[in-house]
């Protein structure tokens, strides 16, 4: 329980921290040289959906673990049939007498 909240109180720290001290993105090279009064108040070419790059990211994730999901059916369905198949080569060495106890 105490790692789980370390974790958790590490996580938000470094969220906080992540949000605290990120530097303004610049649209263009030139902006960090202009003053405000340049500056329009119509941004233009940006996202106006601040949700976007969540849902992006949340989609990435979720085709990410459906692949890993799939390697890791196919995998095992791998390894069932290896291991059924040293078993089926166990018993045709004994002779046949696995089936029996």
């Amino acid at each position: 329980m105490r790692f789980l909240l370390g974790l958790l109180l590490g996580f938000a720290i470094g969220f906080g921290g992540a949000l605290l001290f990120a530097r303004q993105r610049q649209t263009n090279g030139v902006e960090a040289w202009e003053g405000p009064e340049s500056r329009t108040s119509i941004p233009t070419g940006e996202n106006h959906d601040s949700l976007a790059g969540l849902r992006r990211a949340v989609r990435s994730v979720q085709d990410q673990v459906q692949v890993a999901w799939q390697e890791a059916r196919e995998a095992a369905r791998e390894a069932e049939e290896e291991l059924r198949a040293g078993y089926e080569r166990r018993l045709r060495r004994q002779g046949g007498r696995g089936k029996e106890k």
